[in-house]
């Protein structure tokens, strides 16, 4: 009854969120696609458009292709366009092609996703995807606001990671003993991480300004925020995932094995905690460490075409901060298998 509680409550918070797109922006249909005589990378789309009071007119647009821009790709008939519709001298509808209309297919994934989630899972499927939207609700209403409004960051932050552990662990194992072994796990795994990275971002001096995203924001929105700690939330955040992760794996698998035996000792099950423990982390660890990679393959490869050597490469602050996040992470991770272990005897004791 608690679980569903919980289920109605997040659905009542993802319902107050509100979609709304510009009134000018506008969702159309390519109809047909023309190439330019007098230029290669000129195009006329005739596009119907699908939403608004125009809906239904058709309309021709001048499209640019821009080489190596996010802008290069061709769009043929049947695709979904988002444009810009305005009135020009003549008075008459006019349209500017601003980006494809990836939305639809988005959803299309995202059914799939939840789709195999829920035929595997079950009630559990359906209770990680009500913490899953959770979650998104937390960054996107009370963090990020929280952020902009000047409070400060890693108190938001930290805050937020609680908040979203917490209620997480709560809808998927419920109000048992087994989900508060795995949110004080989590949170002394997480809070070791952001500790770490705190410390050394601030002893290798890690401004947060290498980011390109910081860049525009400083230079377009004039955006006045410390970037060094939001380079510390983004830490945070990336470590909840893989950290929850390793706790509820101990954690059920210690609860389950002073189930099947209920006369096992304490230092068994604490035994057998650190050899579970061990296969997660060797697995986990590699798993972070190639996320952070794959995440950087760009730089990466840049760097190497470069005549830049190695050691100074590895020491411009864009290469260091995906280091310190990828190791603190790990770190936290590691710290999260004893703790979590201990905890875990010492509630079945």
């Amino acid at each position: 009854m608690k679980k569903i509680i919980f289920l109605i409550i997040i659905f009542l918070f993802i319902n107050t969120l509100s979609w709304a797109s510009t009134h000018k922006n506008v969702v159309g249909e390519v109809l047909e696609v023309v190439k330019a005589k007098d230029s290669y990378n000129q195009e006329i789309l005739k596009v119907k458009i699908l939403e608004g009071k125009e809906r239904g007119q058709v309309i021709k647009i001048n499209r640019q292709i821009i080489e190596y821009s996010f802008h290069d790709f061709n769009l043929s008939e049947g695709d979904n366009i988002l444009i810009e519709l305005y009135t020009d001298e003549n008075n008459s509808l006019s349209g500017r092609f601003i980006n494809i209309w990836r939305i639809e297919k988005l959803k299309t994934l995202s059914l799939i996703f939840i789709i195999s989630i829920i035929l595997f899972g079950g009630l559990k499927g359906i209770l990680s995807i009500s913490s899953l939207l959770f979650s998104a609700y937390i960054i996107v209403k009370f963090m990020i606001p929280g952020i902009l409004k000047g409070y400060n960051i890693i108190l938001v932050s930290i805050l937020s990671a609680l908040l979203i552990v917490t209620i997480s662990f709560i809808l998927i194992a419920g109000f048992t003993k087994k989900s508060y072994v795995s949110i004080l796990g989590t949170i002394g795994g997480t809070i070791t991480a952001g500790l770490i990275a705190y410390s050394y971002s601030k002893l290798m001096k890690v401004t947060g300004m290498a980011d390109e995203n910081v860049v525009f924001l400083i230079r377009n929105i004039g955006l006045d925020l410390d970037y060094g700690n939001l380079y510390i939330s983004s830490i945070l955040l990336g470590t909840i995932g893989a950290v929850m992760d390793v706790s509820m794996s101990i954690t059920t698998s210690m609860f389950e094995i002073k189930k099947q035996s209920p006369r096992i000792g304490t230092l068994a099950l604490i035994q057998s905690g650190f050899h579970i423990g061990k296969d997660v982390m060797s697995t986990m660890v590699n798993t972070l460490i190639l996320a952070y990679s794959g995440s950087s393959m760009l730089l990466i490869i840049v760097y190497f075409l470069s005549d830049i050597p190695y050691i100074h490469a590895l020491n411009t602050e864009i290469l260091i901060s995906e280091i310190i996040r990828s190791l603190c992470s790990s770190i936290g991770l590691v710290i999260t298998i004893p703790l979590t272990v201990f905890i875990a005897a010492y509630s079945l004791k």
